[in-house]
């Protein structure tokens, strides 16, 4: 069996389709799955020349009639969504902000050529058998990685809370990228999501409990929410991490302060302090500092000895000795956040304030 990597615009897929030398749907593939929304941010994928994965094919050579047939390996709801924009059946939305509204008729001119010149690379398997074919399938799927609660999140939802999250995301990549609060690589598989959406959850219902399953129950239980909900609290998420940024970015970036777990505590606290996350069973015991402020000049001293406690081996004697205990443990749980909050609340408050 002939494995052979070639490119083909998006030109050449519509032909074959016309021509029924395009298979979409084999026995081994699945019928179509994908939602509208997933479709538009394919179709916005490549408006932006942005790339997409290979697409694999059988293709069959029939030297009697003198014709080619390709059957779609992978890549079939990929395929789908393009098509079916091709043929006028997908109106673009807010997931392809430049061309809301639009179907392919209403792009311009030049949208339209770039949109049917997209390369699309493409392996071929030539004349293989079914066994040749299901084989080559079954080590696609074999070869995928488990998918991370936070990718599965990304592909079931098309409300505006996924994308309320997603975008913030995005717009805030200075966190991952420059500040490596997420590594890289946790990045790749979405678990910044996973930490923005923590911060939405703060500002939205307080610092509460937290890991996948709470970051889950959110998204379900605003489903109903519209986009303007979630602006409202996006303004306090900018308004607590550009804070944040500019009080502790050159000083603590390399310290447990820039690790998700705690810069999450900071961030909650921060918001706390500002009036900008509301009361819940965490803060019982600091109702009193709510809305007081952060005094960020004593705050250095204090974030910078709590920091410092965690270069010395477990010494219990230590006053930042909890602090630290909580920082090793189930850091998601409620008893190791409420510990760290009421600790970071009371260590940067403006208490001349109250």
């Amino acid at each position: 069996m002939a494995s052979v990597p070639q490119t083909y615009t998006i030109s050449d897929f519509i032909e074959w389709y016309n021509k029924k030398q395009l298979i979409l749907s084999p026995d081994f593939q699945r019928g179509s799955v994908w939602t509208p929304s997933a479709k538009v941010y394919l179709i916005d994928t490549i408006l932006n020349d942005f790339p997409m994965p290979q697409i694999y094919f059988r293709t069959i050579l029939d030297r009697i009639s003198q014709t080619t047939v390709r059957e779609v390996v992978d890549g079939q709801q990929r395929l789908r969504a393009i098509l079916e924009f091709a043929a006028g059946k997908l109106k673009l939305t807010l997931k392809a902000p430049n061309h809301k509204g639009k179907f392919y008729a209403d792009l311009n001119a030049e949208d339209q050529e770039s949109f049917l010149s997209y390369k699309v690379s493409v392996v071929q398997l030539l004349n293989a058998n079914d066994a040749d074919v299901l084989e080559v399938f079954a080590r696609l799927n074999s070869y995928s990685v488990k998918v991370t609660p936070a990718e599965l999140r990304h592909a079931e939802y098309s409300e505006p809370v996924k994308w309320a999250i997603y975008d913030a995301t995005s717009d805030w990549s200075k966190l991952w990228n420059e500040f490596k609060i997420v590594s890289v690589r946790e990045s790749v598989r979405l678990k910044n999501t996973s930490v923005m959406a923590e911060m939405f959850m703060v500002v939205d219902v307080g610092f509460g409990d937290g890991g996948e399953p709470s970051i889950g129950r959110y998204y379900r239980e605003h489903i109903g929410n519209d986009e303007t909900y979630f602006q409202k609290l996006r303004v306090k998420i900018d308004e607590t991490i550009n804070e944040i940024i500019k009080h502790t970015s050159q000083d603590f970036v390399e310290t447990t302060f820039y690790d998700a777990p705690n810069f999450l505590a900071l961030f909650a606290a921060a918001a706390y302090l500002n009036g900008n996350a509301p009361d819940n069973r965490l803060t019982e015991g600091i109702t009193e500092l709510r809305g007081v402020g952060v005094d960020w000049e004593s705050a250095g001293n204090s974030l910078a000895q709590i920091a410092q406690a965690f270069d010395l081996e477990d010494d219990e004697s230590s006053p930042y000795a909890q602090f630290v205990g909580a920082s090793k443990s189930t850091t998601h749980r409620v008893s190791s956040r409420k510990t760290r909050l009421h600790f970071l609340v009371n260590a940067i408050a403006n208490h001349g304030a109250k």
